[in-house]
Parts: C-alpha cells; sequence; structure tokens
C-alpha cells in the first residue's frame, strides 16, 4: 500500500472555494470508488503559512494512483481547479507517493 500526498496552495481569497469544489465535484468520492483506492480525505491547515490544504489518498499501489491521475474525468477537474490555486510556473496537481515503513 502507498499513500499519495497533494500539497494545494488555495490563491488569495480562495480557500472556501477549493473546499467547496472538492464537495460539489465529489472529488474524494469519486476517489474512493476508483480501483485501487482505500481512503482519501482532505486536510485545512491550521497554521496559516504554506501549503493551505493537503490530499491524502491511500492506494494499493503506485500504478493504481497513476491511473487516477491519468483519468479522464481526474484530468478535468484538476484543470478547473487550477483557478483556485497558487501554483508555481509549470507546477503540476500531482501528489507525491510514499510508502509505509
Amino acid at each position: 500500500m502507498i499513500r499519495s500526498v497533494l500539497t494545494l496552495r488555495a490563491a488569495a481569497g480562495k480557500a472556501k472555494a477549493l473546499e467547496d469544489f472538492y464537495a460539489e465535484q465529489q472529488v474524494l468520492e469519486r476517489a474512493r470508488t476508483f480501483a485501487g483506492c482505500r481512503e482519501a480525505v482532505l486536510l485545512r491547515s491550521t497554521d496559516g503559512t504554506g501549503a493551505t490544504h493537503l490530499v491524502t489518498a491511500d492506494w494499493d499501489s503506485a500504478e493504481d494512483y497513476r491511473r487516477w491521475v491519468e483519468d479522464p474525468w481526474r484530468v478535468v477537474v484538476s484543470q478547473q481547479l487550477v483557478s483556485l490555486l497558487d501554483l508555481g510556473k509549470d507546477e503540476l496537481v500531482v501528489g507525491r507517493l510514499f510508502e509505509f515503513v
């Protein structure tokens, strides 16, 4: 099993809109029904610095996560999400993968 960790920085004044977007699009619910996903959660930062949100998900394998990232629905939703984020040049909306030790 692996865990994906997606760090998000909401654009100024867009944190609530980011959370609403995740709820309206049912991103986490859809991820949870995707083959290989065991759990997915959205977390809000409480310290007010750096990342505003994290999305973590547990996957059976890195391949399962790669298939999720490449899923046509997820590609479209990620493109829509970009307008709510403070992204660096050429920064992608893709998480890092970690393995349990």
